[in-house]
């Protein structure tokens, strides 16, 4: 892991806690002022900054690569109902108006960065335990890797209102957005079952029938294999379906990461009673991580369906400042709270080198990496 990345993290969070000390006068979901809008946004141009500056990290090269290559083999205009078409045809776009390889990367992390920051500021409890979780949970790292997937993520945040809104009819304007983000990656469809899943009491049956389900599928994988890969025939990932779960070209999400991303469902487990009178969007925050949580128990069998996880990370990150703001900080959880934050602290460094930040490079700076935690590595 590189200085340079440690600095993103120190600035964003610093400049964060000082947009919550500046309040604006508008109030969020719990009740408590927003951080100030202008304030906020200096976290965000700093992890916009770094994020659309790489020129490696995660697929980064892979889409820059065809991006060139499909601008040597002659610029086709794409036709909807091609696979991604939207992000096909942000792509032409870009092309037909002469931009290089890496206005794409720009474009993507202004279409990732900008609507979850937003995200944060107007649904977390504390928008600066908001960005610290955003980097200590790997968040933000994973957002240089599966590019059109967050892409798709992003615009699903929008809709976030939709997802906490009582009107039922609200699930026709998520609906249309669920609909919209397909055409960037067809795994935004998992958002429909999500909605209604999120949507039921917490702890309720359908809570148990999720973890349930995820322990009998990592149970009798192989069985359930034919129905998943035929299910993966025509979408983005298809490619994994021809032989990959099969031939044992990939493994499974390591258990340690299973555990940290099941933590947010055991805290909201452990502390149900002190949340869940707070408000009815508890309940949704909470069931979110119960399905995260199932996501990744199934990811210890292959570590791609923890892809999915993505658009569920972000909500999970809402809970836990939640966790963090009414129940961690009190003074007879203090010991709690630090083993918490320690723990959260060390997934961040062991993330930054599983997804080979320490090998980050931008063609705008020279990162600087002298300073590695190699005892780590």
């Amino acid at each position: 892991m590189t200085t340079d990345l440690l600095t993103v993290f120190l600035l964003s969070y610093i400049t964060a806690v000082f947009s919550q000390r500046v309040p604006s006068t508008g109030r969020n979901i719990w009740g408590k002022q927003k951080a100030n809008l202008l304030v906020a946004m200096v976290p965000m141009l700093i992890m916009l900054g770094f994020s659309a500056a790489r020129k490696n990290i995660g697929d980064t090269f892979y889409y820059t690569f065809a991006y060139d290559l499909r601008v040597e083999e002659g610029i086709i205009r794409p036709e909807f109902g091609e696979k991604a078409f939207l992000f096909r045809y942000l792509q032409f776009l870009l092309q037909k108006a002469g931009f290089e390889s890496h206005a794409l990367i720009t474009m993507c992390s202004l279409m990732i960065i900008v609507p979850l920051v937003l995200f944060l500021r107007e649904y977390a409890f504390s928008f600066d335990t908001a960005i610290f979780l955003c980097f200590a949970t790997g968040l933000y790292i994973a957002t240089m890797n599966g590019i059109r997937q967050y892409a798709a993520t992003g615009l699903l945040l929008l809709g976030a209102r939709y997802i906490f809104s009582r009107k039922k009819s609200d699930f026709f304007k998520f609906l249309i957005l669920v609909l919209i983000a397909y055409l960037i990656h067809s795994s935004a469809l998992i958002m429909i079952p999500i909605y209604f899943f999120c949507r039921q009491r917490a702890w309720s049956l359908s809570t148990f029938v999720i973890l349930g389900g995820s322990l009998l599928t990592l149970f009798f994988v192989s069985a359930f294999l034919p129905s998943f890969t035929n299910m993966l025939q025509g979408g983005d990932y298809e490619v994994y379906s021809q032989g990959w779960f099969t031939a044992g070209h990939e493994t499974g999400t390591n258990i340690f990461r299973v555990l940290f991303n099941a933590l947010p469902m055991l805290l909201a487990a452990y502390f149900s009673r002190e949340i869940r009178p707070i408000s009815p969007v508890c309940d949704v925050l909470i069931n979110i991580a119960t399905f995260h949580a199932g996501i990744y128990l199934i990811a210890s069998y292959n570590w791609i369906f923890a892809r999915f996880a993505f658009y569920t990370m972000p909500y999970v990150i809402l809970l836990l400042t939640l966790i963090f703001g009414v129940c961690l900080k009190q003074q007879h959880n203090r010991a709690l709270y630090l083993l918490v934050v320690g723990a959260y602290l060390f997934f961040f460094i062991k993330e930054a080198y599983s997804t080979d930040m320490y090998l980050y490079s931008s063609d705008y700076f020279t990162p600087n990496r002298n300073f590695w935690f190699r005892f780590l590595a």
